[in-house]
């Protein structure tokens, strides 16, 4: 078996500010094999952005930082990298497609500079192989036209264009993993699809790995290998997509899938996780899931499990996860 893309082990942040210091992520912990697909998922708040942040060495400073932990990529820790060695490994080795593309384009440069700016800084092509190069990449994300396309400005194309946009961008390079952070939560249903699709081809052409930060369980189902669960900055649960989808291991996994809406269930009221993600700043005690919990015990309000083996690459933390062996996920198979 290969080496691991990616490990993250024990990785803690925390952000700095005028009412205290609030631990965002605490002691994650995972891998990505080659061309793999891993979904991290949770609510908003879980510390899924901020995990992806640390490892592209994005954390917003002073106020962000890494506690503890390393961040392996290939064997590489990239928490010892300084700033100018990031940049060349970001958009080279590690490529990022960000929610809302909008934000993350100039508005001042045409979609080809912005994608040949990568490939002159990292490739050292001259200005006009770039653009060339530049073209290619907005042909192989489906982009009509793209002798055309490449000369117009972001907000001349449309939501699902700017969104093919960011992922050649990412693509230049040629990346050994992508991280995608909720790369379809702007765009309708059909462009998200084709979003989807055109993600998934690529990863099979290409031979990369992905990392995809989604709080849809839907295109998780579709698009992952693997899936990390995470809850008010730890990893709850951790398993095949096909493993967390037909035996949920953690009452917090449980209740997502039972919260999917269900073609099969017609006129019914659709189910919720009562409460929400705690304070960060004011946790429980024990389990950060007790308040919401509906198997929670005095253990449970006591001491805080953590996220051991049960079994072949499963973990989970919770201290009553053999009860949920004996519960039905109740919306039917959502796998596809």
């Amino acid at each position: 078996m290969k080496p691991p893309i990616l490990e993250v082990h024990d990785l803690a942040v925390s952000f700095h500010g005028k009412q205290g210091v609030v631990p965002a992520v605490d002691g994650v912990s995972f891998e990505i094999q080659p061309s793999e697909t891993v979904c991290i998922v949770g609510e908003s708040g879980s510390g899924k952005s901020v995990t992806s942040l640390a490892i592209m060495g994005l954390l917003s400073k002073p106020a962000g930082r890494v506690d503890q932990g390393h961040i392996l990529l290939e064997g590489e820790d990239l928490l010892k990298k300084s700033p100018k060695e990031m940049r060349k490994v970001r958009g080279n080795d590690i490529a990022m497609i960000f929610q809302e593309p909008m934000t993350s384009l100039n508005p001042v440069f045409t979609v080809g500079d912005q994608i040949a700016e990568a490939l002159r800084y990292h490739k050292g092509l001259s200005k006009k192989e770039a653009m060339k190069k530049s073209v290619e990449f907005l042909r192989l994300v489906g982009i009509p036209s793209p002798e055309q396309r490449v000369h117009e400005y972001p907000h001349q194309l449309s939501g699902g264009m700017r969104q093919r946009v960011m992922i050649a961008m990412a693509l230049t390079c040629d990346p050994k993993l992508l991280i995608a952070d909720e790369p379809t939560t702007a765009l309708d249903v059909t462009i998200q699809a084709q979003v989807l699709e055109l993600m998934k081809g690529l990863k099979e052409k290409l031979g990369m790995s992905i990392l995809l930060i989604t709080h849809d369980l839907g295109v998780v189902a579709d698009m992952a290998d693997r899936v990390v669960v995470m809850y008010a900055g730890k990893v709850v649960e951790e398993g095949s997509v096909w493993e967390i989808f037909e035996r949920p291991n953690h009452p917090y996994t449980l209740g997502l899938l039972e919260a999917m809406p269900s073609l099969e269930e017609k006129g019914e009221r659709l189910q919720t996780i009562k409460g929400v993600i705690p304070n960060l700043l004011q946790l429980p005690t024990g389990c950060r899931f007790n308040p919401r919990c509906p198997f929670v015990s005095d253990l449970c309000r006591q001491s805080e499990p953590e996220l051991e083996e049960v079994g072949d690459g499963r973990r989970v933390a919770c201290w009553h996860y053999n009860k949920l062996q004996e519960v039905e996920v109740t919306k039917g198979d959502r796998t596809g």
